[in-house]
Parts: structure tokens; sequence; C-alpha cells
């Protein structure tokens, strides 16, 4: 074989080897940046599942334990799920009641929201009743005669059956919580709206802005916690009446009361629905609340599309 033939051929060989391993690293290359770009995502998330788990794990151990034994005081204290066990608590308020806000009769407005309640009148009550009976009690409106149940609430604002059902399978589907879990929130939010004069339909958007409708969300102690991320280190008081703060601030319908307050005091205030917003997530502008209002305001009306309910500012 001449010199130049083989010397062609060596070149030929070399390119084709050149070409092949230029692929082999290229696709080498590709699959190592998907596989660091997994693993970065991974890490980034893995302490907000760690949390998640772990506050779902105290919450079975609480929900599960017998009626008899609470959770000893050394899981108070101790522990990464320590918070959550000693501090969530379900006592349930019986039906629709919710507890009424105080109000000025002179201009229906409501007084004091920043201050402490004001003492409720001493009743008797049966031996044994411990707690429960004294939540039940602070649920209970001023003037039972002329409390809403949730069913007249939305038959007055003009929401349907059909509408309602609507809203609460949207909720359901979207944010994957029970049915029963959806139609609670729902009656809630509208039953606190129209107490204090909010748009229900803006209630269920700042709880699915701040929580996703996950009334275990919450940070660090005495933090954001609850449906509407109410900073617990500054409204305790608030919780206070209802029971043992730390309890209530995951207690749904307390979270809302309070967070409603907050929201319908931003909003009176401020004199919009946009600055209130702006007032309850601690942003100067809309230029520095970092899309909150955008995002709180377009999930409002999604809400309303969902229902086919008009929206009323």
């Amino acid at each position: 074989m001449p010199v130049s033939s083989a010397i062609t051929l060596f070149r030929h060989l070399a390119g084709g080897l050149y070409r092949n391993m230029s692929e082999i690293v290229r696709t080498c290359a590709i699959y190592l940046g998907i596989a660091v770009l997994v693993a970065t995502v991974m890490v980034s998330s893995m302490p907000g599942l760690r949390s998640q788990a772990l506050q779902m794990h105290g919450a079975l151990l609480y929900a599960l334990a017998p009626d008899a034994y609470g959770p000893p005081p050394s899981a108070i204290t101790q522990g990464p799920i320590a918070p959550i066990i000693g501090a969530i608590s379900m006592d349930a308020i019986p039906g629709d009641v919710l507890p009424a806000l105080s109000t000025d009769k002179a201009t229906s407005r409501p007084i004091d929201q920043n201050g402490p309640a004001a003492p409720a009148a001493p009743s008797a009550a049966p031996a044994g009743a411990g707690p429960n009976l004294a939540l039940a009690k602070a649920a209970e409106p001023a003037k039972p005669a002329s409390s809403e149940t949730s069913a007249q609430i939305l038959s007055r604002l003009g929401v349907s059956p059909n509408q309602q059902d609507a809203l609460i399978k949207y909720i359901s589907r979207k944010y994957l919580i029970a049915i029963d879990a959806a139609a609670m929130f729902v009656d809630t939010t509208f039953i606190v709206g129209s107490e204090l004069r909010v748009d229900p339909l803006l209630l269920l958007s700042v709880i699915a802005t701040e929580s996703r409708f996950n009334p275990y969300a919450g940070s660090q102690a005495g933090g954001p916690t609850g449906l509407m991320q109410v900073v617990l280190s500054v409204h305790r008081n608030k919780f206070s009446k209802f029971g043992r703060a730390e309890s209530m601030a995951f207690n749904p319908v307390a979270n809302v009361r309070v967070g409603g307050l907050i929201l319908a005091d931003c909003i009176s205030r401020r004199g919009s629905i946009q600055q209130g917003l702006l007032c309850y997530c601690g942003a100067a502008s809309a230029s520095t609340d970092g899309g909150y209002t955008e995002r709180v305001m377009a999930e409002r009306r999604r809400l309303a599309l969902a229902g086919s309910i008009t929206l009323k500012d």
C-alpha cells in the first residue's frame, strides 16, 4: 500500500474517532448537566418537603393519640416536631357558629382591633368540661338570635347552591384537598367575610396564595402561621381570645377570623383592596411586593369564574 494511501486512511480513522469521541463527550456533558440540575432542585426543595413531612407526622401523632394521653412534656420542648405536636389543636367549633366581632353601635365598625379582647362574663361550667367548653363559649356569637348560617349568608349574597358546589370543587381539585375541607373553608370565609364586610372570595384567594389551604403551614416559631399566615408573635393577643394562642393559630376557623380582621383593617385604613393587600403582606408598593397583590387578585378572578360569581369591589 502506498504511503499516501496509508496516511489518508489514518486521517479518516482519526477523524472518525475524533467525531465519535466528541459526540460521546457532548452527550455525557448534557446528561451531567441534567443530573446537576436535578440534584440542585432536590437539594433546594428538600428542606421544605422535610418540613411538610414533619408537620404532617406531628399532626397525625396528635390526632391519633387517645384523649387520655397528651404529648409528654419533653415532646413540647425537644425534637424537630415538638412545636407542631405541642401547638396543633383542632377542637371543633359547633356548626356554623363563629365568634362575633365587637362593633361600635354608632358606626358599626370594628373597635380596638389591635387591643386585647374584653374578658367574657364568667359562666358556670359543668365539672370536667375543660378547655373544649371554654373554646365553644368563645365561639358563640354575642347575639345568637341575629347570627346567620353560611347557607343564609350565601343566599343573601346571591350565591346559589350550584355556584357554591362549583367553587368547592374548584378549590378541592386545584389544591388537592378533601371536598368536606373545601366546603368548610368556603363556609368559614363567607361567614367571616359577611361579618367583617370583606369579599369572601378575597379571603379565599389570600388563603390560596399564602398557604394553599394548608392549615399547618408555618415557618419559624412566632412567624407566619396557618391558613392566612398570620404572624403569631405580633397578633398573639387576637388568638388568645379563642384559647392558647399557639394552638389556635393552627385552627382554621380562628386563623381565618384573625387574618380576616387584619385584612379588613388594612383595607379600611388604605382605602382599597390593592392597597390593603400591600399592607397585609408588609410591602410599601406594588413594585416591592414580589407580585403578591397580582397573584391574589388573579386567584380571586379565577375563583369568581369557577363559581360564576360576580365580583364586587
